[in-house]
């Protein structure tokens, strides 16, 4: 009897192979990979549409030395305007590029939980793959809520753009002189509410859209915190981002597109490339780093032990590695606070182990750059550790909402 339900079994499957089998697809033409670049509208004040454009033909020029996108998918959200986007797919005939249109978006509801989930199931239902990725065009201020932004530095307040309309980045020129770099630092106070987005509203938008990423890179300022990295660590195995200010160029897409359109991407030569791009140019400031979300927890357990048994002296605040460019500042180098709070002790150098396992590879410039205020500054990096803290920090954002953040709930 055995032997006939086992023989009837293998009959079945067989003829089940055989009905599916036939129309089965090549293992190897299945969509490894979609990456998604995201670059919403990012304000009146200051605009960073003509360098997201840029930022698209250097990836297309990545994309035709390359001979096209392999087993990979790119799908593009691009805002033209306030109130007008498009989602669309770029692939390659083997002579050009070509851009077809997915879907056309009104208004700004991206910037919403539910209007990003919508975006992101969108992404999915065009161009579904085994992984996905998310490359993040925009300003950036960190882990900061939209809310708590009362009172902006002078270059953030709203302008009319007689002045900063010729502040162009390194390698564009006007009237034949080079003009001081831009960043992408948020632009004006006015625009945040409508189009900027907090970042746990971008982890509870991937979260319900069921779309855990590879990385998410943030070609954006100030977003290399373990504010972030915490946040995000249940949508993304890692987190490639900055600790500082990032020029309005932003990444270079021409010899870093290899690196993060892969299947397996290479964290390594993504922030090596980045920086050695800017290090050859005529502004050598640089910061970026690529951070495994998956120990955060791990150091989250850490940092609450330190933090039950050490407290940070305020005296100390001025000899902390501050990585902005503010007067009080918000992002301190995470290793340079762990030395003040609990410097030439078990706990620190069991912390700076695991914390070089969080962040595995970063580099960076001699000096960063800021341009918040009139006039742009550099800062010497003597001490990084490619991740940022705003535990002590005093500037009155921070204090705000620090301790709204999940990390800082998590730890004390």
């Amino acid at each position: 009897m055995i032997k006939k339900i086992l023989g009837l079994l293998i009959i079945v499957i067989a003829m089940s192979c055989a009905i599916g089998c036939s129309e089965a697809e090549d293992i190897e033409s299945i969509n490894k990979q979609t990456v998604f670049v995201y670059m919403p509208w990012t304000g009146a004040g200051s605009n960073l549409y003509n360098y997201f454009t840029t930022n698209l033909d250097s990836i297309y020029s990545a994309i035709k030395k390359k001979g096209g996108l392999g087993t990979s998918r790119l799908v593009v959200f691009l805002s033209e305007s306030a109130s007008r986007s498009s989602l669309f797919e770029v692939t390659y005939d083997g002579s050009n590029i070509q851009k077809q249109t997915l879907k056309e978006y009104s208004g700004n509801s991206y910037i919403s939980t539910e209007g990003l989930t919508q975006l992101l199931n969108d992404v999915k239902g065009y161009a579904y793959g085994l992984n996905y990725a998310m490359i993040i065009g925009s300003h950036g201020v960190g882990w900061t809520f939209k809310e708590d932004w009362t009172d902006y530095p002078y270059r953030a307040k709203p302008f009319d753009g007689s002045i900063f309309e010729e502040r162009i980045p390194y390698q564009n020129y006007r009237y034949g002189e080079m003009t001081d770099a831009q960043t992408r630092f948020f632009g004006s106070l006015s625009d945040m509410n409508d189009y900027s987005m907090n970042v746990p509203t971008l982890a509870d938008a991937i979260k319900a859209a069921d779309m855990k990423m590879q990385y998410i890179y943030f070609d954006d300022c100030y977003m290399a915190n373990v504010e972030v990295a915490y946040e995000l660590r249940e949508v993304t195995n890692f987190l490639v981002a900055s600790t500082s200010e990032m020029l309005a160029a932003g990444t270079p897409f021409a010899s870093s597109w290899t690196y993060l359109a892969s299947p397996t991407p290479n964290y390594s030569s993504m922030v090596s490339t980045f920086v050695d791009f800017y290090n050859k140019t005529d502004y050598p400031y640089a910061t970026l780093s690529a951070i495994d979300c998956r120990i955060m927890d791990q150091l989250a357990l850490m940092m609450a032990d330190i933090n039950n048994q050490y407290k940070f002296d305020a005296t100390k605040l001025e000899k902390l590695q501050s990585l902005d460019g503010f007067a009080q500042p918000i992002f301190y180098d995470m290793k340079s606070y762990l030395e003040h709070l609990c410097p030439n002790t078990n706990d620190y150098k069991q912390f700076l182990t695991v914390l070089d396992k969080a962040v595995p590879y970063k580099n960076h410039t001699e000096k960063y750059y800021s341009y918040i205020y009139n006039e742009p500054m550099t800062f010497n990096i003597e001490t990084f550790s490619g991740i940022t803290i705003s535990d002590p920090s005093q500037n009155n954002v921070a204090m705000k909402g620090k301790e709204k953040t999940s990390w800082w709930k998590a730890t004390h």
